[in-house]
């Protein structure tokens, strides 16, 4: 064998390895386990409910969670329940899908439902909102939403990590969401400080 044979060989087993499913790998099982999965094969009712590839599908799933770093909670979500009601002698949707062709069609159905909501805002004006939030980290956020008679509509988040959130930072970003809903359009402006208010009001008004 020679050199470039041999590194080639240490590096195909130095690689990642898969990790085999408890249902799959027999090395740890004893006579006990042996002879109790016999059973399950051979018992008609079992088969019929065909525990085997459950028990398979739910190892996947819990396999899925802990390699990918999802949490938990995802599990209580009636999404998650439904995708996998729904999905018997389905492919689930790849990696690439769900980034590209699933998010956009999805983004696209939100838009139209938005569109009754925002003409509203048109004919009948609209309040623009501001809030302070923090992300997971606890980063510094503020929240822009626009409001009018149909209900309220999210537009857009900032993130003001490292900024002096003083009158003048909130009125520039304030006159940014002014201009993009349509400056003619705004009604009122709520924020949560009075200053910034009357200041946001002084500059539309000259």
């Amino acid at each position: 064998m020679t050199r470039e044979e041999e590194y080639e060989k240490r590096k195909r087993e130095s690689g990642p390895k898969e990790v085999p499913l408890p249902s799959r790998s027999q090395s740890y099982q004893g006579d006990s386990s042996k002879k109790r999965r016999a059973d399950v094969n051979s018992n008609p009712i079992l088969k019929a409910y065909d525990i085997s590839s459950r028990e398979k599908l739910e190892e996947e799933i819990a396999r899925m969670f802990c390699t990918g770093g999802l949490p938990f909670n995802l599990a209580r979500y009636p999404h998650y329940f439904r995708s996998y009601s729904m999905a018997a002698n389905m492919n689930l949707p790849c990696y690439t899908k769900l980034r590209t062709t699933l998010i956009v069609k999805d983004k696209a159905y939100c838009e139209r439902l938005l569109q009754p909501i925002q003409a509203t805002g048109k004919d009948e004006g609209v309040t623009i909102v501001s809030d302070g939030w923090s992300d997971p980290t606890r980063k510094p956020l503020i929240n822009f939403m626009a409001s009018s008679g149909k209900g309220p509509v999210f537009l857009k988040t900032v993130h003001c990590f490292g900024q002096i959130k003083d009158k003048f930072f909130i009125s520039e970003l304030m006159k940014e969401v002014n201009e993009s809903v349509g400056s003619q359009n705004v009604v009122q402006v709520i924020t949560m400080q009075l200053i910034i208010r009357k200041l946001i009001v002084r500059e539309q008004e000259n």
